[in-house]
C-alpha cells in the first residue's frame, strides 16, 4: 500500500482496507477504482455493496464513532481519500455543498439499505449454529446497550475479546471442519466459566466477545486467564495428526472506559498488544482519560 498526497491512499486488487470489528475514526472517499462491503460471519463473507468512484464508505466511525460494521476491499486498484474529523470539517469549510452531496449518498444508502433489511428479515439468523452464541450484530448492539444500563445501574461491567490465535493457519492447515471444532470448543470452555448472567458472542470465525457483569480487572482476568489456560489444554486432531490451539484476550472495565465506543477500543488495543508479544496471554487495558458522561 502507498500513500500519494493528491489522489490519497492506493490500494491493490484484493486488499482489505478496513476490517469489521477494527475501531477507527475516520472515512474514505472513492476517488479511482471499485470497493466492496462485505459482512464477515461463521458463514462466510457476505457481499453488502459495491462501490465506485465518488462513492464514500466507512462514515459511521468518523460519525458515530462505532467499530467497522463490515469490511472493505479493494476490487481493482483503488485510491481513496482518508478522512479523518479534522480533514472532513477542513474540506467542508472549503466546499459547504460537500455536506449536502454527503447527506443526498448517506440518505440513498439507508433507504437501499432499509429495502435490504425487509428483503432478508424473513431469513435471519441470529445464532451461530457452531457455537450457540448471539451473532457479531447483536453483541456490537448489545456493548451500547449494556454500557448505558452499566452506567444507569452504577455498576461495574467487563468486556473481553477473544481471538483464536493462528486461527487462519488452523483452517489452511487442518481444513474448515477442524476450524469449526476450534471454535466449538473455545464456546463451551467459556461457558463453563461465565455466569448465566454475563453473555457471549462471536464476532466472527475467530473472535469472541464476552461481558462480565459487575466485574473489576482483577476478577475479569482471573476467568480470562482459567479460559485461557483450559482451551490449551483441549487436544485436537485432523486427519490423525493432533494439534493444540490458544487464545490471546483483551479486557477493558466500564467505568474506567465510560463510553462503548471507547471500552471496544480498549479491549481490542489490549487484544493486540497481546498478539503481538506473542499471544497465549490475557491483557487488561490501561483505564482511560477521564471524559464526561455524555451518553444517556
Amino acid at each position: 500500500m502507498k500513500s500519494g498526497r493528491e489522489l490519497g491512499t492506493r490500494f491493490e486488487p484484493g486488499e482489505v482496507i478496513f476490517r469489521q470489528g477494527e475501531p477507527a475514526r475516520c472515512m474514505y472517499v472513492i476517488q479511482k477504482g471499485r470497493v466492496e462491503i462485505v459482512m464477515e460471519s461463521e458463514f462466510g463473507p457476505r457481499h453488502l455493496n459495491s462501490l465506485k468512484e465518488g462513492d464514500i464508505f466507512g462514515e459511521v466511525a468518523l460519525f458515530a464513532e462505532k467499530a467497522r460494521i463490515a469490511t472493505a476491499r479493494a476490487i481493482t486498484e483503488v485510491r481513496a481519500l482518508q478522512l479523518d474529523e479534522k480533514t472532513f470539517l477542513s474540506r467542508l469549510h472549503q466546499d459547504p455543498s460537500m455536506a449536502f452531496r454527503l447527506i443526498r449518498k448517506l440518505a440513498q444508502r439507508i433507504h437501499d439499505q432499509d429495502h435490504e433489511l425487509m428483503r432478508d428479515h424473513a431469513n435471519e439468523v441470529e445464532i451461530c449454529p457452531v457455537t450457540g452464541f448471539t451473532s457479531y450484530i447483536d453483541l456490537a448492539t448489545f456493548l451500547e446497550t449494556e454500557v448505558k444500563r452499566a452506567r444507569r445501574l452504577k455498576q461495574t461491567m467487563a468486556f473481553a475479546i477473544l481471538v483464536i490465535d493462528g486461527y487462519a493457519g488452523i483452517v489452511e492447515q487442518s481444513g474448515e471442519e477442524s476450524g469449526a471444532t476450534v471454535s466449538r470448543h473455545l464456546a463451551e470452555v467459556i461457558r463453563e466459566h461465565v455466569r448465566r448472567t454475563d453473555v457471549a458472542g462471536r464476532f466472527g470465525a475467530d473472535r469472541f466477545g464476552v461481558f462480565l457483569y459487575e466485574a473489576d480487572g482483577a476478577s475479569a482476568v482471573h476467568v480470562c486467564e482459567k479460559i485461557r489456560s483450559m482451551f490449551a489444554e483441549v487436544n485436537f486432531e485432523a486427519q490423525g495428526n493432533p494439534f493444540s490451539a490458544t487464545l490471546t484476550c483483551g479486557v477493558a472495565i466500564f467505568p474506567e472506559h465510560q463510553q462503548s465506543a471507547a471500552l471496544n477500543q480498549a479491549a481490542f488495543k489490549a487484544m493486540m498488544k497481546g498478539m503481538a508479544r506473542g499471544g497465549n496471554r490475557v491483557i487488561l487495558a490501561e483505564p482511560g482519560a477521564k471524559r464526561p458522561q455524555t451518553e444517556r
